[in-house]
């Protein structure tokens, strides 16, 4: 399965997603009803190329934040950074924008 760029999975069984909220072309968070904290979603340039029916989101990828501080649901602020391993996309977010670290 998977998502075109423009929008990442949120509508999977048990991850159901409300108010995805664009901070650049690669990155996307939304809400599970579950959590207090956004889930993220990356698109990972390193997986760009990888075959759909080898990855399990294309090239997608989440980050949750359950060990993260919520500072401001609105503006979104969220302490410490954000690191996607796969390609090493690091960054903050403060005031609702994405900050490159």
């Amino acid at each position: 399965m998977s998502a075109p760029r423009g929008t990442p999975p949120s509508d999977w069984p048990g991850l159901e997603m409300v108010d995805m909220t664009r901070l650049t072309d690669e990155i996307f968070y939304g809400w599970l009803a579950h959590e207090t904290n956004p889930t993220f979603w990356h698109w990972c340039a390193a997986l760009a190329d990888v075959p759909a029916d080898r990855t399990v989101t294309g090239p997608w990828v989440a980050a949750g934040t359950g060990a993260h501080t919520l500072v401001a649901r609105e503006p979104l602020h969220l302490e410490p950074s954000l690191l996607w391993k796969c390609c090493g996309l690091h960054g903050f977010v403060r005031g609702g924008v994405w900050i490159p670290a």
